[in-house]
């Protein structure tokens, strides 16, 4: 009889296996295992998907340190049934690769499935292969059998595999493990990488286990969760296979010597090798885009290479790109179109705007073929028609997209003779006064209406003008009241100036959580936490400006210990607008287009740099916290005085390295300061 059940005991019929340690000494020295050794000792290694080493060790492994104990009786014999009787004393068969020990409760078989007193035995048509064996122990007086056996199946014979679907065949009624015709099964359970999996768990990964009169089956979908495909090249064609570890895990009793067993199987699949054809999948680059009040923004995401961009119908060449501001920076480039430019094209004019349409097309240099369309329409604000109290009329007629043929040179007012004061091949302007080339007056209610409008001669239609082809040229002049002014000058010893006036204009720098700048982080954020190098993307905000001319640049940028702005020691991050050169942590400058938080791009910059520490004293911890801060020029473009107020980095060429220029000639400098930053 077998002793107490222990959770590491199986009972097969008379038939006690045990899963224990072998009796060797603890070894505190590295070692180097083999194959035999791993079988012998428990051990076992495989590799996972990505390629790396698991190595499994059983809780008695051989070179575990255990407490010695007096067992009371020894293994003498060892009788191996190959179905032959061989007869093998214990040392020898530890020589042969067995592993053998006992315990006062337990007995220890391991033995590798390649020995010669292993055989193979088919098992309703399934081969397995079987270890068969009695261990003798001998005590003063007394002698005591144990049978053990154990039985595997082979993975030819009992797996089959089609091209989606993998299917395992394990006999319920194992012959060699089972000596009592009143046998029963009372559990079956299934899993992977010896993991049980319930019903729900089984379900989702698609597998299904069922049972017939001979075998319970296990169908496995290729490329189910659990397993993982992997990639093999032969002969410089490529291939792939799928491999997973299922596991099977009966529970049997035999009620004539009321004696339970619980066999485990795991059987490591991998399916046959599959040809797999070349894909090359082309991942076409990506536009974007956004408007102000007189500039179209282009973003180009590149994604494949190898591409001409066409702005308009011009190909972007390097004389082109200076004159949009093209910014490269090795995965993205933009451009800034004003809405006037030629490349544009005008749809449609209001009294105030013009709605502009930008094109832009990326094609294949090599093939010509068309990679990307992208068009974008925009309004924007523009005078046309300018009444002046003098009764001098201005109007400026625009060249639509609809008409391709119209030569704006050609446009006349009412009186033929009074043709465009300028003109070219997208514009005609027009200067007259109230009292010629055919304008009419008419008097309403409490104004004076003149009224002319802009067409071509009749002698100059084609048939492929548009009908009612004219621009109306509208001025109302109050008629209330009638008033005469007198007045005269005299010299005045003093020159007139201005007076000096005084506002607010508030500026916010922020930390944004990512490169997208749709979250940032919040006061109660603070101190926040970045590891070395891990980029921190800045954005400084002019906020509340009504001017819609007023703009926002980045003067000189740095970062100090603390947070007084004028501390030392102190990091340059920029001068006079650039990046500085002498910086290892490059400064990276964001493009700014408008969304639905960004109305005006111009008030906002965007830049990144990774998270550093001062080079003083690295193993200081007050030099793995810093704070940003930055001086900003708050810029009128409507008369740019030159500097940073040029653009971001326009002094690149004449800037002095680490020196920051004076600032009187700009409307208004500012100072902004992040909070603390702490490397982790």
């Amino acid at each position: 009889a077998c002793p107490h059940n222990y959770p590491h005991q199986a009972v097969i019929g008379p038939t006690c296996v045990w899963q224990d340690l072998l009796s060797r000494s603890f070894l505190p020295e590295p070692f180097i295992s083999t194959t035999s050794l791993a079988s012998q000792c428990g051990f076992s290694m495989k590799l996972d998907q990505l390629g790396n080493v698991m190595i499994f060790a059983s809780l008695h492994n051989c070179f575990a340190q255990n407490v010695v104990t007096d067992t009371g009786s020894r293994i003498m014999t060892l009788v191996f049934f190959t179905p032959e009787e061989k007869v093998m004393t214990v040392a020898k068969a530890q020589n042969s690769g067995y592993g053998i020990v006992n315990t006062p409760s337990r007995l220890v078989v391991r033995s590798p499935k390649t020995t010669p007193e292993t055989y193979t035995q088919s098992v309703a048509g399934v081969p397995m292969t079987v270890l068969k064996m009695s261990a003798i122990f001998e005590q003063k007086w007394l002698a005591t059998q144990i049978d053990v056996t154990a039985a595997c199946p082979m993975l030819e014979g009992s797996v089959y595999v089609t091209p989606n679907t993998v299917t395992w065949y394990l006999p319920w009624h194992i012959d060699p493990l089972i000596s009592s015709d009143q046998f029963k099964l009372l559990e079956v359970y299934m899993g992977i990488d010896g993991q049980r999996l319930n019903a729900t768990e089984m379900a989702a990964r698609q597998y299904s286990m069922s049972a017939n009169d001979m075998y319970i089956i296990v169908e496995i979908p290729v490329g189910a969760v659990g397993g993982y495909f992997k990639s093999q090249v032969q002969d410089g064609q490529y291939f792939i296979y799928y491999t997973i570890e299922p596991m099977l895990e009966l529970l049997w009793i035999e009620e004539a010597a009321n004696e339970d067993t619980r066999y485990k199987v795991f059987l490591p699949i991998t399916t046959p090798l599959q040809y797999q054809p070349p894909q090359v999948t082309d991942v076409p680059p990506q536009i974007i885009g956004g408007c102000d009040h007189q500039n179209f923004y282009v973003l180009v995401k590149y994604e494949t290479h190898g591409f001409q961009t066409i702005i308009g119908k011009q190909i972007l060449t390097p004389t082109l790109a200076e004159q949009y501001n093209f910014i490269d920076n090795g995965t993205h480039f933009s451009i800034v179109v004003p809405f006037s430019s030629p490349d544009t094209k005008f749809e449609a004019i209001e009294s105030s705007s013009i709605r502009s349409r930008l094109d832009v097309v990326l094609m294949n240099q090599k093939t010509k073929n068309i990679m990307k369309e992208f068009s974008m329409s925009c309004k924007f604000h523009s005078t046309l028609i300018e009444c002046f109290p003098n009764g001098t009329i201005t109007a400026l007629a625009v060249k639509l997209n609809s008409v391709p043929s119209l030569n704006p040179s050609q446009l006349t007012l009412r009186d033929p003779m009074c043709r465009p004061s300028f003109s070219d091949d997208r514009y005609a302007y027009f200067i007259f006064s109230g009292n010629s080339c055919g304008t009419t007056r008419k008097f309403l209610a409490n104004v004076m209406l003149y009224e002319n409008e802009i067409s071509l001669p009749e002698e100059t239609e084609t048939e492929s003008q548009p009908e009612n082809d004219e621009l109306k040229i509208s001025c109302y002049y109050d008629v209330n009241s009638t008033s005469t002014v007198a007045f005269y000058t005299s010299p005045s010893k003093i020159e007139p100036r201005a007076k000096s006036g005084k506002g607010e204009l508030q500026v916010e720098m922020r930390l944004a959580l990512d490169n997208s700048y749709s979250t940032f982080y919040k006061l109660e954020d603070y101190p926040v936490s970045k590891y070395l190098k891990q980029p921190l993307y800045f954005e400084v905000e002019l906020i509340a400006a009504t001017n819609p001319s007023v703009s926002l640049e980045l003067e000189n940028c740095w970062a100090t210990l603390n947070e007084d702005r004028r501390s030392h020691p102190r990091l340059n991050l920029i001068i006079d607008g650039c990046a500085n050169p002498l910086n290892p942590y490059q400064v990276i400058f964001h493009p700014v287009w408008v969304d639905a938080r960004v109305q005006y791009p111009s008030r906002f910059k965007r830049f990144e740099v990774q998270m550093f520490t001062f080079p003083e004293d690295d193993n200081n911890f007050d030099h793995h916290q810093l704070f940003v801060h930055c001086d900003v020029v708050i810029c009128d473009n409507m008369n740019p005085l030159g500097g940073v107020c040029s653009g971001q980095c326009s002094s690149q060429k004449n800037k002095t390295k680490g020196q920051r220029r004076a600032v009187s000639h700009v409307n208004s400098f500012k100072h902004v300061s992040s909070g603390l930053i702490v490397m982790i």
